[in-house]
């Protein structure tokens, strides 16, 4: 059994198919699997000796048993970090589960005004207004943004005793690198910073849901 985050499994139409599950800097996508073997892959252990599997598509699925911070405890942690640093942001967006700089994370940004945040994709640098947070599934602990808008170094230690008791284990609806629009076969946009009206011509957005919304389902397609 396979589960985005707590979610009913979704698809998301994109240019061409599916998501590309390569994310800047080496990280890949990432799910929590209650039965990651029955979904195969190769097992292998990050750094801490957590195990996980890699399938062939290069994203990895981490056993359920495994995650320490449900998606509700992670997001109380990435809000509290944002009220320390940066107390009058604005609304909080979940972007992605992935394993990132040798950690699986949750990936947060959130709008900061008057924020001007420099960040880097590799040798490409500019300049942003969104406040990127990671919070480690693991651990608990929040990193600031490092190279691709992956993780950089640890900016907050978790302290369990900050948060409400009813917080652990408990599972929000989120949606794995949900896109909002789909965009017509045939016509890929350029990736280059910049919204060009011609390349999101008739651009629309759709999510399928598949199965009842459990926590846990299988996986199809």
């Amino acid at each position: 059994m396979r589960r985005l985050i707590g979610a009913a499994l979704s698809v998301w139409f994109l240019v061409g198919g599916l998501a590309v599950v390569a994310e800047a800097c080496g990280g890949v996508t990432a799910t929590i699997a209650d039965d990651p073997k029955a979904l195969g892959g190769k097992e292998r252990q990050d750094h801490r000796g957590v195990s996980f599997y890699q399938l062939a598509d290069g994203s990895v699925l981490l056993p359920a048993s495994a995650v320490r911070v449900e998606s509700g405890l992670a997001e109380a942690i990435a809000r509290r970090y944002l009220e320390k640093t940066h107390p009058k942001y604005g609304h909080l967006e979940f972007e992605g589960f992935t394993y990132d700089h040798g950690d699986f994370v949750y990936m947060y940004h959130a709008e900061v005004p008057g924020l001007a945040e420099g960040v880097h994709v590799g040798p490409l640098a500019y300049v942003t207004s969104h406040a990127h947070v990671h919070v480690s599934a693991i651990t608990g602990d929040v990193y600031g943004p490092g190279c691709g808008i992956g993780s950089g170094i640890v900016v907050m230690r978790f302290d369990p005793k900050a948060y409400p008791a009813e917080l652990k284990g408990k599972r929000l609806p989120y949606r794995q690198f949900d896109s909002h629009f789909v965009i017509r076969d045939g016509n890929p946009p350029v990736i280059d910073g910049r919204i060009e009206p011609a390349e999101w011509a008739g651009a629309a957005r759709m999510v399928v849901e598949v199965g009842p919304a459990k926590e846990t389902m299988t996986e199809y397609g």
